[in-house]
């Protein structure tokens, strides 16, 4: 039984960040385990090559520009704000790495996906929310019995849209494992979209309404092109 109804599960959604924020303060000094001080090396030389993309893209954006990306309400979606505004405004992307401006993009469409969602809830919140351990939220993602997309740290956010005050919804489960394609991203990008044959409700609307066979066809139906 679940333990808070969709407002608490809105409040949870709420307080929820889809990346950990960096604590402010340098790194620490190396002289702990190898394997630590490797990374920690890792993570200064990028931070500095980031630091230098950011201050030529900065300085190249315009006030509208850097106000949009100031308006995002997370660093990392500020980011990609950035990099995906500036390419249509002449700042050449592709001449520093010909990917970036399809990465910024993605990163704005995942951001973008996660809202339309509801949010991202962390294991330990829907942990709490379905009354089970961590360990049986890890399981039922592994067995494709909860969608959860990576959150880039290595940990997982699980989009809010698949819960009810009542548990999981019913069927779910079922429908992803239906799926050909194994991206989590696609597979909430499609969870969302209005399907023609289900009469434009979406696959979860459609689980909700009780036709849990016609969302699975569906389901089983996207990307079979490709297979």
């Amino acid at each position: 039984m679940v333990n808070f109804g969709c407002k608490e599960l809105m409040r949870s959604r709420r307080s929820t960040v889809a990346v950990p924020k960096a604590k402010n303060r340098p790194f620490p000094s190396m002289g702990g385990h190898p394997a630590e001080n490797a990374r920690e090396a890792l993570a200064q030389a990028f931070l500095k090559r980031s630091v230098k993309m950011l201050e030529r893209v900065s300085s190249s954006a315009s006030s509208e520009v850097l106000k949009s990306a100031l308006s995002s309400p997370t660093d990392v979606g500020g980011v990609a704000t950035l990099l995906s505004d500036v390419a249509p405004l002449g700042f050449d992307l592709s001449a520093a790495d010909p990917f970036v401006e399809a990465m910024a993009l993605g990163a704005v469409i995942k951001r973008e996906l996660l809202t339309s969602s509801g949010g991202g809830l962390t294991s330990s919140q829907v942990s709490s929310a379905l009354g089970i351990t961590r360990q049986a939220v890890d399981k039922r993602r592994i067995r494709h019995a909860l969608l959860a997309v990576p959150n880039g740290s290595g940990e997982y956010l699980y989009p809010a849209c698949q819960f009810t005050s009542a548990g999981v919804i019913p069927g779910l489960e079922e429908v992803l494992r239906a799926f050909q394609i194994r991206s989590p991203w696609t597979q909430l990008s499609v969870l969302l979209a209005p399907a023609p044959a289900l009469g434009d409700k979406t696959i979860l609307e459609a689980l909700k309404s009780g036709a849990i066979e016609r969302a699975i066809a569906i389901a089983a139906s996207f990307g079979e092109q490709a297979a």
